[in-house]
């Protein structure tokens, strides 16, 4: 898919998210975590140069992207996984499960059933760290995607205490340099 890699190598050395680096300052003991929607690995070399050992899950193969920001011994804390969201997707028992710019790319149909696997893979007081995108975003009329509202994202973490809940809403650019309004709803919550 060449737009997705043309999106990959232009985020791949973007800014760390602020809810990744707020969890971050927490001092959390690390552990095992799933990047949830990895992309080029941003986010997952973050975390493995801080101490977690990352599973890192994308429906295209950018392994060899992610390995390339990554020394031998810090490669050892690296398992990919090839695979989409939608169908089959298993996730294994994480202590923290980070899952930034992906989760709305998942569509309605699939996303209950998402959900729960996230819920159950977070293990009692593990973290969840990522984000959402809100209804006024852009992108809401597309088909293939979930868009919420503010009280629909609180319900989703129920069995969460949230730490942090950051709406956002602002104009800008994708990184492939599209105009666009954004909506998102930033979060960090602890399992309960």
């Amino acid at each position: 898919m060449k737009n997705a890699f043309e999106y990959y190598d232009k985020t791949k050395n973007s800014n760390i998210p602020k809810n990744l680096k707020m969890f971050m300052d927490m001092k959390i003991e690390p552990g095992i975590c799933i990047d949830l929607g990895c992309g080029a690995g941003r986010d997952t070399v973050f975390l493995i140069k801080n101490g977690w050992k990352v599973i890192a899950i994308d429906k295209e193969d950018t392994e060899k992207m992610i390995k390339s920001s990554l020394n031998e011994e810090e490669q050892n804390s690296l398992k990919f996984i090839k695979q989409d969201f939608e169908g089959n997707i298993i996730l294994q028992s994480c202590n923290l499960l980070v899952a930034n710019a992906s989760l709305s790319f998942c569509s309605k149909e699939s996303f209950s059933e998402l959900w729960n696997k996230i819920i159950n893979s977070i293990s009692k007081d593990g973290y969840f760290v990522g984000n959402f995108f809100g209804i006024n975003d852009t992108w809401a009329n597309r088909p293939n995607m979930t868009f919420f509202t503010k009280e629909e994202v609180i319900k989703l973490f129920s069995s969460f205490e949230i730490i942090n809940f950051k709406e956002a809403e602002k104009n800008g650019r994708t990184a492939l340099g599209v105009e666009k309004h954004w909506h998102v709803f930033n979060v960090i919550a602890k399992k309960k």
